[in-house]
This record gives C-alpha cells, structure tokens and sequence, in this order.
C-alpha cells in the first residue's frame, strides 16, 4: 500500500503547473505531448528455477513507445520476444522521470502479459529504474534495469536489463504559448 501511494505522491509532482497570481491573458509555457517510437535489446536472467531450466539467460529485443504526456511523466508501451526457446511479452507503463534536464533518472512500473515459452502466458508486472539521455531531443537514449514476475503455472520470476533508442515522432520538447 505504501508503495502505491508513494507512486501516485510522484506522478502527481509531474501535474504541477507554475503559480500565476490570477493575472488575465499571461502568456505561459505550456507542454505538449510528443511520441516516441523505437528499439530496444535486453537480457532477462531467471531466477525461479523452473524458468532457469529453460536457460540461464534470454536475449530480449523489443519494439518501444513512450508519450511523453506531461514535463516528467510518459506512458510507455513495449512488445518484446524472448529467445532462445521463445516467448513474447506485451507491456503497458508508467514512467516518472524526476529532473527536467537532458539526462534524467527514472523509475517506471508496467504490467503486461509475458509467455516464456512452452505456452505458458501469464499476466506479470515489472518495476524498473534507469536513465534517459537526450529527453527532449529528436532521438533519446534509455537505459534500464528492473524485477519483473510472471504469474502463471510456474511463477516465472526474473531481473531484466534493457538499452534502447527512441526517435521522436513530430517536435519534441515542445512548448506551446498559453493566452486566456
């Protein structure tokens, strides 16, 4: 319970908007939302000794989407496979970055589905931390590294490393002039 509310307190900062003491028609600097598309490769190392028969280690190339929907915070979309031995994972997220600079900490939580193999799908959630380099530039740089557990039969339970580069779809970064 603590950690929810912990997670929500933090992406909560990320909807500040600046005071502006009631002043009519201030312009102000306002965040528009922007895309970003892009690929990824990780490694999964198991560590439930039913995933660990399969291998002790999966290469993990992905497919990855970020919206950046506010100045600190980005849903995040990845559908990744798992080989050898097969496997796909399909992931939906949220990511909490806490510095408006070019390179940024984050953390993000995902639930998704993953099937390590053997037909074997479950439901799982990831809680990861990493870094982003060029946040607001037309292609970004994130790396990550988190736990993520699948449950299904076997309770699949492995930590995760993840690289990988996004390029921005229209301007990113921008900020748009607000007039009341």
């Amino acid at each position: 319970m603590r950690n929810i509310i912990l997670l929500l307190a933090l992406a909560s900062f990320s909807f500040a908007q600046p005071l502006s003491l009631g002043t009519p028609n201030k312009e102000e600097a306002v965040h528009s939302s922007w895309l970003n598309m892009g690929l990824g490769i990780g490694v999964l190392s198991p560590t439930s000794s039913e995933f660990k028969e399969q291998s002790k280690a999966f290469v993990n190339p992905a497919f990855l989407i970020g919206i950046q929907f506010a100045e600190l915070s980005a849903l995040t979309f990845e559908v990744d496979l798992i080989t050898p031995k097969g496997g796909a994972g399909v992931w939906f997220g949220f990511e909490q970055q806490f510095i408006q600079r070019q390179i940024t900490p984050f953390a993000e939580a995902q639930l998704g589905a993953r099937s390590p193999g053997e037909n074997d799908v479950g439901v799982g959630g990831s809680l990861n931390a990493g870094v982003i380099f060029f946040r607001e530039s037309q292609f970004r740089i994130r790396l990550k590294g988190g736990y993520e557990c699948i449950f299904n039969k076997t309770k699949d339970k492995a930590w995760n490393a993840e690289g990988g580069v996004l390029f921005a779809v229209g301007r990113a970064g921008l900020k748009t002039i607000r007039t009341d």
